[in-house]
């Protein structure tokens, strides 16, 4: 697990510290999500909130980095449990209109879940399709980003839906 965190802070620095040449003059993008997470590694689905930063590296492709925090919260209070899903991601954008893209994006990251839970840890690598719809100077979006947890003894899926705003 040290291994992943240093890989996703070196990414991150990556990310921040990348030329504005290769920025092509594009600014960065945020966005804020809520997502419901189904995870076979708990046998569990809840609410949680996504956010997320991308730079882009072309007018096609950007680098991501971000994290969702999820609480499995439907079985009450007392057998309540939380993960959090750091990741970073490419994303490559395919123009339909010129209001709308459709995109694909593909990372790694991590599944942490805590709280009242016996659910593993690990690692995780995504693979997912998304569209976002332009608005003035911001975007709406939703996404689907399975994801393969690499866990001491199984592999199980985490299996994410998102909508949000990309500012």
């Amino acid at each position: 697990m040290r291994r992943l965190s240093c890989l996703l802070l070196v990414l991150g620095l990556t990310l921040s510290l990348s030329p504005a040449q290769a920025q092509d003059d594009r600014p960065s993008r945020f966005g804020l999500g809520i997502q419901m997470l189904g995870s076979t590694a708990s046998g569990n689905v809840g609410p949680g909130l996504h956010f997320r930063a991308s730079t882009p590296l072309n007018p096609d492709v950007s680098l991501a980095m971000g994290s969702g925090l999820t609480g499995f919260i439907f079985q009450g209070r007392d057998e309540a449990a939380f993960a959090i899903d750091p990741k970073v991601s490419a994303i490559v954008s395919f123009s339909t209109a010129r209001a709308q893209n459709m995109y694909v994006l593909a990372g790694a990251g991590a599944y942490v879940p805590f709280g009242d839970t016996d659910a593993e840890s690990g690692p995780t690598f995504n693979l997912g399709l998304g569209r976002a719809w332009l608005l003035n100077e911001s975007s709406l979006f939703v996404e689907f980003t399975p994801g393969f947890l690499v866990g001491e003894e199984s592999t199980t899926l985490v299996l994410p839906l998102r909508v949000g705003v990309i500012f």
